[in-house]
């Protein structure tokens, strides 16, 4: 063992004097700069297939205001001026329907919002009625919660709502511009403004999304940008501006979400395309603005447990797959 160390020692010590002391042992161990890179990649999605068509038949829509999947693939589609929830399987074949026009239990006065939990139950919140309701993924009614007012429980103008993973119902108000978080019958558990001096103007938050830390994640309609919170209501980081550029917004609307992978989906009305994003805002790439099946003006998508997207595009459900 002595000799061979003995050898490597001497070539050593000739390397450092033709090289340079300096030189050859500073930049080996000096620090590292951190990769910029983002650590997940976006994949542009295309497009595999569409279901829908305007009208009041089953399987039709007259103003889609969300969409939903639960943990087995069925789509969820919140239809606002017929009134009612729709479920498809997978591939959009109709399945059942719920809901009437009206205040009451089961009923619907001005949709705004739909997302599903781990039990695939439900959960619907109403601009008109200014509350909550939760079914099963049937339409059994289960509980509903909230009333119009500023205080906490109460509404003024929600916009979208999601599930962060502990199974409590995040619902963001643009009216009072706040974010409310409840538990899943009901409680209220916290809530906070999404004004604040990171905000150029006034916020607009207009939709909602979570990630699998329960960071959630708002697009702001006024400020051109996408803001992200802690599960408590601090404030992260926002990512975003006004333009047609990589990682810019035309205009933002209702449309967010978050994979298992942390990649973030932002609708982008303005623009006509999905933009992925690290959690961080950084950007990855954008998807729905070439081809024959090009996105046209619209708000709403979602994501699938088998990593499809469901993007609302005018009174259709357009599919998009890896």
């Amino acid at each position: 063992m002595k000799k061979p160390f003995g050898f490597l020692l001497i070539v050593l010590v000739c390397n450092l004097a033709l090289f340079g002391c300096s030189k050859s042992i500073d930049m080996p161990f000096a620090p590292q700069a951190i990769p910029t890179t983002p650590t997940v990649s976006g994949q542009p999605l295309t497009y595999i297939s569409q279901f829908g068509s305007k009208g009041s038949g089953n399987g039709q829509f007259l103003s889609m205001i969300g969409v939903t999947s639960d943990s087995l693939g069925n789509i969820y589609v919140a239809d606002r001026n017929n009134y009612r929830v729709q479920k498809f399987d997978s591939m959009g074949s109709y399945v059942t329907q719920w809901g009437t026009a009206g205040s009451g239990q089961g009923q619907f006065a001005t949709l705004s919002g739909i997302c599903a939990d781990s039990s695939d139950n439900i959960y619907t919140v109403d601009e008109g009625t200014e509350t909550v309701q939760k079914f099963t993924n049937t339409g059994g009614y289960i509980t509903r919660w909230g009333s119009v007012g500023s205080g906490n429980g109460q509404f003024l103008a929600p916009r979208g709502l999601t599930m962060d993973p502990w199974g409590n119902v995040c619902v963001v108000d643009a009216g009072k511009q706040d974010i409310q978080k409840f538990t899943n019958t009901g409680s209220y558990v916290t809530g906070w403004s999404t004004n604040g001096s990171w905000d150029s103007v006034n916020s607009d938050p207009d939709g909602i999304a979570c990630d699998q830390s329960g960071n959630l994640y708002t697009p702001d309609y006024n400020n051109y940008c996408v803001i992200k919170y802690s599960k408590t209501g601090t404030y992260l980081c926002k990512w975003g501006s006004y333009g047609t550029g990589k990682g810019q917004f035309g205009t933002l609307s209702c449309g967010i979400c978050v994979d298992k992978n942390g990649i973030v989906y932002v609708a982008d009305y303005g623009n006509q395309r999905v933009s992925d994003f690290t959690e961080t805002g950084t950007y990855l790439c954008e998807w729905g603005n070439t081809g024959a099946h090009t996105l046209g003006p619209f708000d709403y998508l979602c994501l699938s447990p088998s990593g499809k997207a469901y993007v609302m595009d005018n009174l259709t459900v357009k599919i998009f797959g890896p």
